[in-house]
């Protein structure tokens, strides 16, 4: 999982640099897969969707078989938005709804943790401060970073109990 995760943020990092280091960081995710940089968008898709199969796959392995039917839910929303051109309005509602049920996923999963729940809840609006308001891509990325840090760091934790379990 901490693979996957490091793959992401090296594809991210990585596009952000060859496709234009000033006007990319506003770009939505979506937007990477036209023109020239078409091969590092779908790499970037490619790399969310590594990390939530991994995380998926050990769901199963560590407990609950509806939280893996959640993050495969995940994985096929994903699909929908990586293969829909960004301009349809399906696509914006598949995105909006996979950031939307990616966000109470792991609301539900912090739940028996009030303080870092109420951390959780903030976070959109503390990255959208962060981000200056700046625009819509720097925010959507700087989520999409933030789930999948946050999906890496439990699956470490599940990792742990089930190894001292």
């Amino acid at each position: 999982m901490k693979l996957a995760s490091l793959f992401f943020f090296g594809v991210l990092t990585y596009a952000h640099q060859e496709c234009g280091p000033s006007g990319a960081l506003d770009w939505p995710l979506s937007a990477f897969r036209e023109g020239e940089c078409a091969p590092l968008g779908y790499a970037l898709f490619g790399a969310i969707g590594l990390v939530t199969a991994v995380y998926s796959v050990d769901l199963r392995r560590f407990r609950d078989p509806i939280e893996t039917a959640d993050t495969i839910g995940f994985l096929v929303l994903l699909l929908m938005v990586a293969v829909s051109p960004n301009r349809w309005m399906l696509h914006r509602a598949t995105a909006f709804s996979l950031l939307g049920c990616s966000y109470v996923f792991f609301a539900i999963q912090l739940r028996s943790n009030r303080p870092l729940m109420l951390s959780h809840l903030c976070a959109p609006i503390l990255l959208a401060v962060v981000t200056g308001f700046e625009s819509y891509g720097i925010w959507q990325k700087a989520l999409i970073s933030y789930f999948v840090v946050v999906a890496t760091i439990h699956h470490h934790v599940m990792t742990q109990r089930q190894a001292t379990g």
